[in-house]
């Protein structure tokens, strides 16, 4: 059947596939990785409540705590399977979400004092305020120290929200609402690791401060393989848990010291021409020639979130979800959760408060990035 010009459908799909144009195909893999991986977590969501209240519900709860160790000589760490996913799994999602954070502040649509100005202070508003209305509403006692609850935006669920509402919102909104997204996320994943943990032990603190500045001095020396910067992130992961601090720190931490620029002339001209050489003669040694030289000519950054991102978000949040949203509602749980002004506390703060916050911060400070910034800031894309 052939479709006109004036055909309604025509029309839409047009529009789609002009605004889909519009994306830079790094961003459109992106967020279509993060359309996949939306269903997955509301399925885990799902599974996870139906199963915490269910007659097997002993069984959700035992699998989580079953512990698991890794040994390595005389090394060992344990945990319990809760926690491998909570303090393993999630600080690798971290990781992903701190490499795009770096790649944006380097070369993207945040790079410039000027861009990153404006989400920076609404992501402070979208914190100081939900915390403000939980502490006037939350009764005093130890249930004033929940005020970190409410300060930090789920990024996961973000994330997925994002990939839902597609392609209505343009591209400079989009990253907008994901740099608030991060930026929060940030810090609320820094109080919670530095407030909320029970003892900071010095020396495997001290060891993470180290490895930090080993991370720093590798993009220093132009180390452009993967491997040293993932053996260096492992380690301070390791060092963050010895540390006692959330091992999430680790994960934001290592992917926002992993450099990210732009392809240089000469690395993309030596690629091409060691590609041309394989083709010319296609033998194993010129097509490790040729490998090694893509892989210089693109960013480490680049190539770790290309390798990383599928598996956080189809594995490790899908895991996140499942182990975490399992919350027995029966025995009047939710009927007293209903009556606690704990309970309000958090989702007024959350819900009005994050939306105050944000608005508020946006406003405050859109004339500061306005006389601080240039054409192409965010006021150009809003």
């Amino acid at each position: 059947m052939t479709r006109t010009k004036n055909d309604p459908s025509s029309q839409t799909r047009a529009g789609r596939q002009s605004l889909a144009a519009q994306l830079s195909d790094r961003v459109r893999t992106y967020m279509s990785t993060e359309a996949g991986s939306a269903g997955l977590l509301l399925a885990a969501v799902l599974v996870a409540l139906a199963w915490a209240n269910s007659p097997w519900s002993a069984g959700y709860e035992a699998l989580w705590a079953t512990e698991v160790t890794v040994s390595f000589g005389s090394a060992e760490l344990s945990m319990d399977l809760g926690h491998w996913v909570s303090d393993g799994l999630m600080a690798l999602f971290f990781f992903v979400i701190g490499l795009e954070v770096r790649y944006e502040i380097s070369v993207g649509a945040l790079a410039g004092r000027h861009r990153i100005m404006l989400p920076a202070i609404a992501g402070v508003g979208g914190m100081v305020v939900p915390a403000g209305i939980y502490l006037a509403m939350a009764p005093g006692g130890e249930a004033a120290g929940g005020w970190g609850t409410v300060i930090g935006t789920d990024t996961a669920f973000m994330l997925g929200a994002l990939a839902v509402v597609g392609p209505k919102f343009v591209t400079q909104l989009r990253v907008f609402l994901l740099a608030i997204t991060v930026i929060d996320d940030m810090v609320a994943v820094s109080v919670i690791g530095l407030v909320y943990s029970d003892t900071v032990h010095l020396p495997p603190l001290l060891g993470a401060l180290a490895l930090c500045v080993v991370l720093a001095a590798l993009t220093r020396l132009g180390a452009w393989r993967a491997a040293p910067y993932v053996l260096v992130v492992l380690a301070l992961w390791l060092a963050t848990l010895g540390a006692g601090l959330h091992a999430s720190i680790a994960g934001m931490l290592g992917g926002l010291l992993i450099p990210a620029h732009p392809p240089a002339s000469d690395a993309v001209d030596r690629a091409t021409r060691l590609a041309r050489a394989f083709r010319q003669s296609p033998r194993a040694d010129v097509g490790a020639s040729a490998r090694v030289g893509l892989q210089r000519a693109v960013s480490v950054n680049e190539r770790l979130q290309l390798m990383l991102h599928p598996w956080a978000s189809y594995v490790v949040v899908p895991l996140f979800a499942l182990s975490s949203a399992g919350i027995d509602l029966r025995g009047g749980v939710l009927e007293r959760a209903l009556t606690s002004w704990l309970t309000w506390g958090v989702v007024v703060g959350l819900v009005a408060g994050k939306l105050l916050g944000v608005w508020g911060g946006t406003m405050l400070g859109t004339p500061a990035s306005a006389s601080a910034g240039s054409p192409g800031g965010w006021d150009r894309g809003m």
